[in-house]
């Protein structure tokens, strides 16, 4: 009895801890493929240029802190935490709002109210083409209407004065402010149209853009990928050959069924000259077979999505073909729907400038990577190999794909 009567008690943040775990069970054991795609989407860099581009937009703070959170998404881990953390904070901020400006409302109802916020944080989150950038505003207004003045005449001033600062740092989502100084909708709501009216003059962006907020949704004219391409991409990534041979035996995605064709070499189901002939049919010269055969009438490689391209790129470096993962990987970064650069793409352009000779390319590219996070270390290891060319032989794959490339035609253009 007395152990029901505790519960009972706290059966509030009970239910909030179980329900943070089952957000981070949901990232971290379901969809840790979606964590990966976003992450391949950007690159956080740590220096002051980084922070005023972004600064100098309309919600410009939000994307930073955004993008600074989904840096740690390489690791799932790390990014089921995070949005566990989201969640919590989302549902915490609601019920700080709720508390301030319905202080009698019933705890149990006001409780309740504020888990749809929460909630609508986890559900967004799932959506591929909605970057994190609006979740991030949503709880930085939040966190501003929580300490408004209490007093109605002054909160209705402050809002005046804030709606400009905040549609600056968090974008379009700063129209939850107008819904705090009811009796003065007219003037705040004519406020945040000359703000946005205004930012279309000050930013290269249309007011169409700007409305609909700068990185708050990513166009499906250019499609991220599908969930079946998302997770075959992160089993290629760890090299789980068998898994990708078992759960794709009939995919849709070209980029997957090459990523089978290439599983089943890998795990010497198949020789060379049959992966070369089932990737490329009708080409007898496997030396240099082209992982895009657009004209032939079997398997055709179309990356039309960001993360095929991704695919793609591992998959032609996987096959010793460097100019073509080269220019994969510098498609798949253009492709991006934000423009943003890629750590990943990065990390390729290195790896095939390495091999081709292209010392000072990789040198460019390594000192980018050289400001970020996650990619210093590696970009680190890379650098003594353009110091010291002779180094690459102490590499076996860099090795075997120079030498492989000495003796092939230049398929960079194809």
């Amino acid at each position: 009895m007395k152990l029901i009567k505790r519960i009972s008690s706290h059966w509030q943040p009970l239910l909030l801890l179980v329900m943070a775990i089952a957000v981070f069970c949901f990232w971290y054991f379901l969809y840790p493929y979606l964590l990966l795609t976003r992450e391949m989407s950007q690159l956080f860099l740590w220096n002051g240029d980084y922070f005023m581009e972004r600064i100098v937009v309309p919600g410009g703070l939000a994307q930073y802190l955004a993008e600074f959170i989904v840096q740690f998404f390489q690791h799932p881990l790390y990014g089921a935490f995070a949005y566990a953390a989201i969640f919590l904070m989302a549902q915490r901020l609601a019920k700080k709002v709720i508390d301030r400006f319905y202080p009698s409302a019933n705890k149990g109802f006001s409780f309740v109210l504020s888990l749809i916020p929460a909630l609508l944080t986890w559900w967004v989150a799932t959506i591929p083409t909605i970057p994190l950038t609006p979740t991030v505003a949503l709880l930085i207004v939040m966190a501003v209407i929580a300490y408004l003045p209490a007093s109605k005449q002054q909160r209705r001033w402050w809002v005046c004065a804030l709606i400009p600062v905040v549609y600056w740092l968090t974008g379009p989502m700063a129209v939850l402010l107008l819904f705090c100084a009811l009796r003065w909708i007219p003037l705040t709501a004519a406020l945040f149209a000359a703000c946005l009216i205004g930012s279309s003059y000050l930013t290269p962006y249309p007011l169409r853009q700007v409305v609909k907020g700068i990185d708050y949704d990513w166009s499906s004219e250019k499609q991220i990928g599908t969930f079946e391409e998302m997770e075959c991409d992160m089993l290629e990534r760890t090299k789980a050959w068998e898994t990708i041979i078992s759960q794709y035996p009939s995919a849709e995605s070209p980029a997957v069924l090459c990523a089978v064709i290439l599983a089943e070499y890998q795990t010497k189901r198949i020789s060379w000259g049959e992966l070369t002939r089932r990737m490329m049919p009708g080409k007898t010269d496997h030396a240099a077979p082209s992982v895009f055969n657009r004209g032939s009438q079997h398997l055709i490689v179309n990356y039309g999505s960001l993360v095929s391209a991704f695919m793609v790129s591992d998959i032609a470096f996987l096959m010793h073909l460097p100019n073509v993962a080269q220019r994969v990987a510098f498609d798949a970064m253009e492709y991006i729907p934000n423009y943003n650069k890629s750590g990943r793409a990065l990390k390729r352009l290195i790896e095939t400038a390495i091999i081709t000779g292209q010392y000072d390319v990789a040198e460019k590219y390594i000192s980018i990577l050289e400001e970020t996070l996650f990619y210093r270390n590696w970009a680190q290891e890379m650098r003594p190999l353009i110091e010291n060319p002779e180094r690459i032989k102490e590499h076996s794959f860099y090795k075997e794909s120079q030498e492989t490339y000495a003796h092939m035609d230049d398929l960079f253009f194809i």
